[in-house]
């Protein structure tokens, strides 16, 4: 073979990793080339091996450039001790240099060269850690020799020893210690060789019974005639066979496979007996079917029911086949049935579907009354024309000879108009209506800027606006709640002349108030009968102690009175001041579920 041919089946070939030889091929083919340069394979040839070379010089930057962006990370591994990764990355980096050029190999091993020390370091605390956790680990095992636990969780506990040692790796006193852990082990392992022995002759026994199990499922199966297949009965004796078989494991894995094989071909031959069984039973159903569905049209409509009432006991007596086919045979002989019986119900189906209507249209009206108990005084004091057309309307709806069936709805009807016209005997006159529309309107403007102020905020209007506007405002009938409102006027003027000094006074008499509030709140609760919440339960309990200490024997409050304490709750809330707005807020609703309760 001539020295071109060589060449044409070594530079291919050739990687461009392999700087060596590409070097002498290069100088083989140069020495060709000076006797014949204008050959156009050998020139083809010297391309491709600038093309190797130009590969060799980028993969050789590439690599270079892998190990100097590597040092940050390493250093940064090292720093946080995490020493595996930093291990493998100075492994790495080592192969790496390997395939180096002498120059830059010899500049990157004096950059990496720094870090040495600090990965010996490392590894010498690792070795030092690994031997206090064997240390660890043997007084485990020394533990578990006399740990009274079951033989097979010993024997895991004893292999998950084992298998953290292994992972430790090398460490001073190795062989030593070693040594003594395997001891150790042994004799842990001891009591657990019984526990294995006797779980092998379990196996034995289940080996015993599954075959039992195999052959008297065979025996079954051959004794069966096609007509005389009882399908609830084949079904209990698979459904057994299947939890007897995971009854008695486990068996020895040499012997499972051959035995289940047994023992899924006897249950295939049992489910083949089982199908053909079913195609008959199916038959038989299918047949009641088809004479249901000549009922259908019957004109004698009472003897097709009676008819279609035998044909159900039928299908009863038939027992039940597969679920899946079940389900679409007696759907289908349901949906005839159900034709039949549909033309029975028309008549009753349109009765009670215009009650509904009725009794929908009755339980409008008693909700749209009840509505009118979540009026405000004066609104449900101007309702009372409502009322009278609502229960006019009630009565002509629930017509006379429907409501002995709508006795509930009638209950319903007569409780909320009983309330309705309990509470409109108890409303407030007119003069209360007044008192309250006074004290709304002065306690609105102590509010505002009440609230101002407790926020931190000047109040835009000046003392002399303020005042103009209390005197502008309709005066108070009631001297006492005038009172009441005066002093909190005048508290709020006071606070207004010097804010920055009022700060801390303004938000003491806030969470004064704020607890006789809640304690206003939960005194009306209580007369009303109406729920507390549950941060102001004790507060609720030591009130109904003190009443109780006070003594028994009072009558429960009359509806008047209940709406009267209301009232002067509403009003004293009203008049109180200062208060945050989440907390005038939620008193309000409080007592506002309490009028609902009332």
């Amino acid at each position: 073979m001539s020295e071109k041919e060589k060449l044409q089946r070594a530079i291919p070939g050739t990687s461009y990793r392999d700087l060596p030889t590409l070097t002498v091929l290069q100088a083989r083919i140069l020495a060709l080339l000076d006797d014949a340069n204008d050959d156009a394979e050998l020139l083809g040839l010297q391309e491709l091996l600038r093309e190797r070379m130009s590969q060799h010089e980028q993969w050789q930057k590439s690599i270079i450039g892998e190990v100097e962006s590597s040092v940050a990370q390493l250093e940064l591994l090292l720093t946080e001790g995490r020493l595996r990764e930093a291990q493998s990355l100075w492994d790495k980096n080592q192969n790496t240099l390997k395939r180096i050029g002498e120059t830059d190999q010899q500049r990157l091993q004096e950059l990496l060269q720094p870090h040495k020390a600090e990965l010996t370091k490392l590894l010498d605390w690792k070795r030092f850690a690994a031997s206090e956790k064997k240390r660890e680990l043997i007084e485990k095992m020394t533990a578990l020799i006399s740990e009274e636990i079951p033989p097979a969780t010993k024997a895991r506990q004893i292999r998950e020893l084992q298998d953290e040692w292994k992972l430790l790796g090398h460490s001073d006193d190795n062989d030593t210690l070693w040594v003594q852990f395997s001891e150790l082990s042994k004799t842990a392992f001891e009591p657990c060789k019984i526990y294995f022995k006797e779980r092998k002759e379990k196996q034995a026994a289940n080996l015993i019974a599954r075959t039992n199990i195999c052959e008297q499922l065979e025996a079954y199966v051959s004794s069966l005639q096609e007509s005389e297949v009882d399908l609830a009965e084949a079904a209990r004796l698979e459904q057994k066979a299947r939890a007897d078989w995971k009854t008695f494991a486990p068996v020895a894995q040499n012997k499972i496979k051959n035995l289940q094989s047994r023992f899924n071909k006897v249950l295939a031959d049992l489910k083949q007996q089982k199908r053909s069984a079913l195609l008959a039973h199916n038959a038989k159903k299918q047949a009641l079917i088809d004479q249901a569905k000549t009922l259908v049209d019957s004109e004698d409509l009472a003897a097709a029911i009676n008819t279609a009432k035998r044909l159900q006991s039928d299908w009863k007596s038939l027992g039940p086949g597969s679920f899946k086919d079940d389900r679409k045979l007696w759907s289908e002989f349901r949906a005839a049935c159900d034709a039949l019986f549909a033309r029975r119900d028309d008549q009753s189906r349109a009765q009670k579907q215009e009650s509904r209507k009725t009794n929908s249209a009755a339980r409008d009206l008693v909700r749209q009354i009840s509505d009118l108990l979540t009026l405000e005084d004066e609104a449900f004091i101007d309702s009372r024309a409502e009322y009278q057309k609502l229960r006019k309307s009630f009565r002509e709806t629930l017509a006379s000879d429907q409501k002995a069936n709508q006795k509930a709805l009638l209950e319903q009807f007569n409780k909320v108009t009983r309330r309705y016209e309990q509470r409109l005997k108890a409303a407030p006159d007119k003069k209360a209506l007044q008192l309250a529309q006074q004290i709304t309107q002065r306690a609105e403007l102590c509010r505002q800027a009440e609230e101002l102020l407790l926020a931190g905020r000047p109040v835009s209007e000046s003392e002399h606006t303020i005042k103009q506007q209390w005197s502008e405002l309709e005066p108070v009938s009631d001297a006492n709640w005038a009172t009441l409102l005066e002093q909190r006027f005048t508290q709020l003027l006071d606070w207004m002349a010097s804010p920055a000094d009022s700060a801390t006074s303004i938000a003491n008499a806030a969470r004064k108030l704020t607890e006789r509030m809640r304690e206003l709140c939960v005194d009306t609760e209580i007369i009303c009968g109406a729920d507390t919440p549950l941060e102001d339960k004790a507060i609720r309990m030591q009130q109904q102690l003190n009443q109780l200490q006070k003594g028994l024997g009072r009558l429960p409050p009359t509806l008047k009175e209940r709406l009267e304490k209301i009232q002067e709750a509403e009003m004293q809330l009203n008049c109180s001041g200062p208060l945050s707005a989440q907390s005038r807020s939620s008193f309000s609703q409080r007592l506002q579920k309490v009028r609902q309760k009332a």
